[in-house]
């Protein structure tokens, strides 16, 4: 299974950790940096969606088998290629649970096992035409998804997020209780800025070292 990512200058330090940690072959593209400007939701973050969409769609005119799409900010804990090739079954897309919203599960468009077919390509180019009604690819993915036939899955949460212990509140630093014994990764999101994302990752190591 290939797997894939891409990251601007700035976040060279994730891919690091994400190459070291996965023990895997990775395609990675760098792209120049956008902007400064990081707000969830501005032009500028939009425009580094816009890309990302482009790329996985370049990917799905050249794939044939499932591929894993990951965002750089991830460190792996454990192998989980065979678990999540396991789990994708007949599905279109799998992704890692994101929150509830309006009574729905959501996913993150930071880790997703893609079955390239018809139905995924329309999905994607559907939220590259779509993506400025929306706050993020993420938003407009699941839109999609609740309003077209096409099969996804979500992972269990040992594919981990801190929201899913701290009430989905942006990560300051605080302490919190991590409930998952024994996680295949942790998705540093949730939180903003460099620093807190490597803190993060220290304090999550740190809870499941004591399991």
């Amino acid at each position: 299974m290939n797997i894939y990512t891409i990251h601007s200058e700035s976040h060279q330090i994730l891919f690091e950790l994400l190459q070291n940690s996965l023990n895997h072959p990775i395609n990675s593209r760098i792209i120049g940096q956008i902007s400064k400007n990081t707000d969830y939701g501005s032009d500028e973050v939009k425009k580094f969606y816009f890309i990302k969409i482009l790329y996985i769609l370049e990917i799905l005119t050249k794939e044939t088998k499932p591929f894993l799409f990951l965002d750089t900010d991830i460190y792996v804990f454990r192998d989980f290629i065979k678990d999540i090739e396991k789990r994708l079954s007949d599905n279109d897309i799998l992704a890692q649970y994101e929150k509830k919203q309006f009574g729905l599960d959501t996913i993150c468009t930071g880790i997703m096992l893609i079955r390239p077919n018809e139905r995924t390509k329309k999905a994607f180019l559907w939220v590259l035409k779509n993506l400025h009604r929306f706050v993020s690819d993420q938003s407009a993915l699941n839109f999609y998804l609740k309003t077209h036939r096409i099969k996804c899955a979500i992972l269990p949460k040992e594919y981990y997020s801190i929201n899913y212990d701290n009430g989905d509140k942006v990560w300051n630093g605080e302490a919190v209780e991590v409930t998952v014994r024994n996680p295949f990764l942790i998705h540093l999101h949730w939180t903003l800025g460099m620093d807190n994302r490597l803190k993060l990752l220290a304090m999550v190591k740190n809870k499941i070292a004591v399991y």
